[in-house]
């Protein structure tokens, strides 16, 4: 476990997760942060669930879950790895009740840390939405720099909107 605060940690998904996870996976009004658009049957998570903990290296990716005061309250997910570069992409969820407290930034401080100390990576990434006023403070305030904007990136409400390109380089 990574530790985030005195009340929270970072932890691999667990099969007693599923109901959370279900919920997350098939909230409609967040499909567009992602790739995918359809929803998950509770059998395709429970299968994603048994074959925990994931290996970054097969897989290129890695989620772990914020626990808080004993509730899952969000997950961090890396991305795109890519191991010679040593860089991958970072995207990060609460769940409604647990947003607006600053413990976004909490956890991106601590998975960067993970991300730079114990991966070795050099860069992490995000791409977020114009429209997620409240991502791009998180990002800003967590270090992480405006590189670029990403024209038409994000399919929203029925638009394209452009996304901002944040980067973070190990210091």
């Amino acid at each position: 476990m990574i530790k985030v605060t005195d009340n929270g940690f970072l932890r691999a998904p667990e099969p007693e997760d599923l109901q959370w996870l279900h919920g997350i996976e098939n909230d409609a009004s967040l499909w567009y942060l992602g790739i995918s658009k359809e929803p998950w049957s509770k059998k395709v998570l429970a299968d994603y669930l048994a074959a925990q903990p994931g290996n970054l290296q097969r897989d290129g990716q890695l989620r772990l879950l914020f626990v808080f005061n004993g509730t899952t309250a969000g997950a961090i997910d890396l991305f795109d790895y890519d191991p010679v570069a040593r860089k991958a992409g970072v995207g990060i969820l609460l769940s409604e009740a647990f947003r607006g407290k600053g413990l976004g930034k909490m956890v991106l401080k601590a998975f960067d840390s993970y991300c730079f100390k114990t991966l070795g990576l050099h860069s992490l990434y995000a791409h977020v939405p114009m429209n997620n006023d409240a991502s791009i403070q998180l990002f800003e305030q967590s270090g992480y720099r405006a590189v670029g904007t990403l024209e038409d990136w994000v399919w929203f409400d029925g638009t394209h909107q452009n996304a901002q390109l944040f980067q973070k380089l190990v210091s």
